[in-house]
């Protein structure tokens, strides 16, 4: 993981560039009635970007910690927090307590004692290799204690893993050369159990009421957004994330990214799974501030980023890099904008509908398209560029019918909304997640209705259809009158608003951010507008 510093956008385009710059992302592509999300998504130029804790891996990302180093954290915040009859107590006796308190709460009792009796007969064992008599013991474990630690059988060490720890608990069992130890044996010893019990309840009580939320809610507002660097003809890819081949694979060419779009880098693959601490996020006390809310240090960047950039060694096989955004908001997803989609590869099923219309976006955007296909002799992918050739023309009426049907909801409710934005912004009562929701939706109705047209003209040519039909046809007439009648709409609504942008910034209504987005927005759609002002409808006068 590259230091912070090194997070600059000409070094995260310099590591991208030296991976290929060509990254992938496999997607489902299931055909929706109401909005075909991948394809949306494609011909917005952008990608969906979501909190880690939804990942489909129920281990990536997820809350991942080590009950022994947040324990021993929760435990130190107790202790500097509660005042105890032990507050005077000797550091040592105090890490005698952590340790039993620290596996009492995580339910290795047995196994921390069952460690304890082996250090017992291996420390006992060595004096008495060393002819050692019992008054000079402790001496004995003094003098040689790197010698012993340093011999500790594996097993033993798992649970008195410094040699601090290992030397004051060799001196606990001096006592107890011939009696099995339980807990109950310490505790009674040391006469600590109201203490231990006052301290578990406050230690359960921070883990469940500061920490599990502290970090949910941190990781909660970031986002990622997954690539794969495997080439388009990952098999696996296609049958985990591909809809079993039905969906696609996008090809992104990241050497045209000219701007910062979040932290771009490479997933590292372990079988050991990293944790977060109450420390890497900037927790080191309990203090709250005069809102209430728990005072943090600046957290450990650093470590976040590796954690939420580990993954188990099974996955491997994604080669997978991610763009991390931090955001103020939980759970609130983003769209990054991503205009250098370089190709398309569909799979071996999919949709032929979803095909049609990905063709049409294809075409549109200069995207080039490509059908998987089977190798005969191996088990080779292979993939053939598509052309207007490649789609089967009889299939044209129902693809024609799906855009339709695709269109005719969204016009219904754009002409409802279009009237009352207008009158908001005459009004300078605009709202801006409205304006945007509409902008989007605008777009969206502009961009399918074009197709539509396109798709018309494609079937009356393929079928040879006379010009005197269309014009007969009352419907046709309907339905391209009512779809220019909103692009004429759209045309002036968004030049009105397009004046009025600029005063919600001024007055501070929107962010710089907000302002830029509905911008490219009416930019897009004052584009679609001309593209459909200059399309003539077979055997329709527009």
């Amino acid at each position: 993981m590259a230091k912070q510093s090194d997070m600059s956008f000409e070094n995260m385009k310099s590591d991208i560039g030296k991976a290929g710059n060509l990254f992938y992302q496999y997607r489902a592509c299931k055909r929706d009635a109401s909005a075909i999300y991948d394809i949306e998504n494609i011909r917005h130029g952008q990608v969906y970007a979501r909190t880690p804790l939804q990942m489909n891996d129920p281990f990536d990302s997820m809350i991942g910690f080590s009950p022994e180093k947040i324990y021993d954290e929760c435990i130190d915040l107790v202790l500097s927090q509660v005042k105890l009859s032990m507050g005077q107590m000797d550091p040592n006796m105090v890490l005698i307590l952590k340790n039993i308190l620290k596996y009492r709460i995580i339910g290795k009792t047995v196994e921390f004692i069952t460690a304890l009796n082996k250090l017992k007969k291996y420390i006992f064992t060595q004096s008495v290799i060393s002819h050692v008599s019992p008054a000079d013991f402790p001496r004995f474990v003094a003098g040689n204690v790197d010698r012993l630690y340093k011999k500790c059988p594996p097993d033993i060490k798992q649970y008195f893993n410094n040699k601090q720890l290992f030397f004051i608990f060799s001196l606990v069992i001096k006592d107890y050369k011939n009696v099995e130890i339980e807990e109950k044996t310490i505790i009674d010893a040391l006469n600590v159990e109201d203490s231990l019990k006052l301290l578990e309840e406050k230690t359960v009580e921070i883990r469940d009421q500061m920490y599990l939320p502290f970090i949910k809610d941190f990781l909660s507002k970031l986002t990622v957004v997954c690539f794969s660097a495997s080439g388009w003809n990952n098999q696996l890819m296609w049958a985990h994330y591909a809809n079993s081949y039905s969906g696609i694979c996008v090809e992104y060419d990241f050497e045209k990214m000219n701007k910062f779009i979040g932290f771009m880098c490479p997933v590292k693959y372990s079988n050991d799974r990293p944790t977060l601490t109450l420390k890497d996020l900037g927790i080191d006390k309990l203090e709250k501030d005069e809102s209430g809310n728990l005072k943090t240090a600046k957290p450990d960047m650093k470590k976040i980023f590796s954690y939420l950039l580990s993954k188990n060694k099974c996955w491997e096989y994604e080669e997978e890099w991610r763009i991390i955004n931090i955001g103020d908001k939980p759970y609130t997803p983003i769209f990054i904008d991503t205009p250098f989609i370089k190709s398309i590869t569909m799979g071996l099923n999919l949709d032929d509908m979803c095909k049609r219309l990905l063709w049409d976006v294809c075409v549109e955007n200069g995207i080039d398209c490509y059908q998987l296909v089977i190798n005969s002799i191996d088990y080779r992918l292979e993939r053939e560029k598509l052309t207007e050739l490649s789609f089967d023309e009889f299939k044209e009426f129902s693809y024609f019918e799906f855009l339709v049907t695709h269109t005719s909801a969204l016009g219904e409710k754009m002409e409802n909304n279009s009237k009352s934005i207008i009158k908001a912004a005459e009004d300078s009562s605009l709202k801006l997640n409205t304006l945007i929701d509409m902008l989007t939706s605008a777009l969206d109705f502009l961009s399918d209705a074009y197709f539509l047209k396109l798709s018309f003209n494609r079937y009356c040519k393929n079928m040879n259809t006379q010009e005197s039909e269309v014009k007969e046809n009352q419907k046709i007439g309907l339905a391209i009158s009512q779809i220019n009648g909103f692009v004429s709409t759209a045309k002036s609504g968004t030049e009105l608003i397009k004046e009025n942008l600029g005063n919600l910034l001024i007055t501070q209504r929107i962010t710089l951010a907000d302002y830029h987005k509905a911008k490219r927005l009416l930019a897009d759609i004052l584009e679609l507008v001309e593209k459909h002002l200059a399309l003539k409808v077979f055997g329709i006068e527009t």
